[in-house]
């Protein structure tokens, strides 16, 4: 289990659609810096390099120097990328991009006080950034009342006049599973419920006991995630076992903290939630946005950038169509970020080879080291583990 901080943090944890990843919690000592001035028109907040971060208290190898023009921020104590997404981006759905730009940092849900945060691109927004949005709309983006009506709830005006929507509703993301390669902290788990051994299956509302309480540091308000070891997977291509596909059985929050052990009142429930599930600290999910644009085909030239291939589909299935969830051999290691969106193709005769058959393409919802977790916005046939995914 994460340590006792993370687990009074996410206690307080507003399960909402999209919620900001964790403020930055450590003190650090007193950065010193050598900067210069942003640009004229650049947010307040920012500076410019070059400019040497001073040591300072960090779970991350953060970089010790800035490049000469580079736009920065040195993060102080509560700071969250979504916050500065929308301080800075003008919206708080593009904190991706900044996490993209500062891949020292491991966990988007954990900054700390001291680091720097480049921001390469921020000219392209900072005129915008701060604007008032339209009458009754906090944060609406001019034009936003004009966007297609066949977009998804959460769908805006970018900065650069893209249209924005959400790659997968809140739910959905909250409850999709993952791919770990070595075991999770297995030591909170459901022990059973207050209907008794009679009942085997719990759903929302139900009221559960846990096999820990106060002497692990449980307190009523605690939220967590259930989650349950599913099956391995092997990659399709080399057989290789790649891990252990982890699903999210529900969401829970604490209401009674014994000295060993907890009660518990089921919030949300992905699937049937059993004895045994183990709990770990609930993450807010952040719903990242993409860009909508032509889907590709046979005609999409491919970009050069990463590639992998689809390892396994949610629920254990042999195909996926639009909606469905799947993961890739692709991860943060790999530049995936919530966000990036991939071609799924594949060769039909790869001994000649022929041009690719373009199947579809899909959106990242969620990353580990690597492997990612991504939903299909787009097929025109049958996606299967072994097809192969191009970044876009």
């Amino acid at each position: 289990m994460r340590a006792k901080g993370l687990v009074l943090m996410c206690g307080a944890a507003v399960l909402g659609l999209g919620a900001p990843p964790a403020r930055a919690q450590e003190p650090a000592p007193e950065t010193k810096t050598q900067e210069r001035s942003a640009p004229a028109g650049v947010p307040s907040g920012l500076q410019s390099g070059p400019a040497t971060i001073g040591p300072h208290w960090s779970k991350y190898q953060y970089p010790t120097s800035v490049p000469e023009g580079a736009a920065y921020y040195v993060i102080e104590k509560g700071d969250t990328l979504w916050d500065l997404s929308r301080r800075f981006l003008n919206s708080p759905y593009l904190w991706p991009q900044i996490w993209d730009q500062n891949k020292y940092i491991r966990d988007a849900h954990w900054i700390y006080p001291g680091d720097p945060l480049l921001l390469p691109s921020v000219a392209l927004v900072a005129g915008q950034a701060g604007q008032a949005g339209a009458p009754g709309e906090p944060g609406m983006a001019e034009g936003e009342e004009t966007l297609p009506s066949d977009l998804p709830k959460g769908a805006r005006m970018g900065p650069a006049g893209d249209i924005l929507y959400p790659a997968i509703e809140e739910m959905a993301l909250q409850c999709s599973p993952y791919i770990v390669s070595s075991p999770e902290d297995m030591d909170l788990y459901v022990i059973g419920s207050e209907q008794g051994a009679t009942k085997l299956a719990f759903a929302e509302r139900d009221i559960l006991y846990l096999s820990k309480g106060s002497n692990a540091g449980l307190k009523p308000g605690d939220a967590f995630t259930l989650h349950h070891m599913s099956n391995d997977v092997k990659h399709p291509v080399t057989a290789k076992k790649l891990g252990t596909v982890i699903e999210t059985t529900g969401v829970i929050r604490v209401l009674l903290a014994d000295e060993n052990s907890a009660t518990a009142i089921i919030e949300r429930a992905c699937v049937d939630v059993h004895n045994g599930d183990y709990a770990l600290p609930a993450i807010a999910p952040s719903v990242p946005l993409i860009v909508r644009r032509p889907p590709p085909d046979r005609l999409t030239p491919p970009t050069g950038k990463a590639q992998g291939y689809v390892v396994a589909i949610a629920d254990d299935s042999m195909i996926a169509g639009e909606n469905q969830l799947l993961s890739i051999d692709l991860g943060s290691a790999d530049g995936m970020t919530p966000g990036s969106t991939l071609v799924v193709f594949k060769v039909m005769y790869p001994s000649v080879p022929t041009s690719r058959n373009v199947l579809g393409e899909i959106a990242v919802v969620a990353t580990r080291e690597r492997t990612a977790t991504a939903r299909v916005i787009h097929s025109s046939d049958a996606i299967m583990p072994g097809d192969q995914v191009e970044l876009r």
